[in-house]
């Protein structure tokens, strides 16, 4: 994980946050017409009410992560310990929905992203302390842009997509399960076939994780 942005060939991992939502099955649908797989870091209080959609992505080959319970920033930050009691909800509520007692994503992605904001320091500890619980962190180098405006367009994420890859070899694009950004799952055709006309050969945490 620590070489996760580091490539000698073109890779892309898809991922999605905050799902799942009233979208999951539309993502779901794109990704199983092109055969691809994506990685969700999904939210223990959506996972409740669509047991039947972490289902589906998990018999389907993704990887379902791990993004907390609640995404409220004063309670998951409270202390580090909150931050792995919001880990082991989240997953204790994956478990349930796969109907699989033992699964463990092993793989977190911090609300709000490790780096900086008023809880950085508390954000340092927790990561110390997943680590000590064999818990690894990935947050992003590319993204849509889906969570920067509220007027969003294919075009825009289509754009944004393109400013943060850059030149980049391997890329964790940044993207989100929500109704609210059901432009993305608009976008996502277009999104993974610019993305095959680059070279890029997608990929997903199973190929990390083992």
């Amino acid at each position: 994980m620590e070489n996760i942005y580091q490539s000698n060939t073109k890779r892309a991992f898809l991922t999605f946050d905050d799902g799942p939502s009233s979208v999951t099955s539309k993502i779901l649908d794109i990704l199983k017409q092109e055969k691809v797989k994506a990685t969700f870091f999904v939210l223990g209080s959506n996972v409740e009410p669509r047991q039947d959609m972490v289902k589906r992505m998990y018999d389907e080959g993704h990887y379902i992560a791990n993004h907390g319970y609640s995404h409220a920033y004063s309670q998951i930050y409270e202390s580090p310990q909150a931050v792995l009691d919001e880990y082991n909800l989240c997953n204790d509520k994956v478990k349930n929905a796969i109907g699989v007692p033992e699964y463990n994503s092993h793989l977190f992605r911090f609300p709000g992203g490790l780096v900086g904001g008023k809880y950085a320091e508390i954000k340092q500890q927790a990561r110390d302390l997943l680590s000590q619980n064999d818990i690894l962190n990935v947050d992003w180098n590319a993204l849509t842009g889906d969570a920067e405006t509220n007027d969003l367009s294919v075009d825009f994420e289509l754009s944004r997509l393109s400013q943060t890859i850059g030149s980049k070899n391997s890329v964790v694009i940044l993207m989100h399960d929500a109704a609210a950004k059901s432009v993305t799952a608009d976008a996502l055709p277009q999104i993974i076939s610019n993305l095959r006309e680059q070279g890029y050969e997608f990929k997903n945490f199973y190929d990390i994780i083992k």
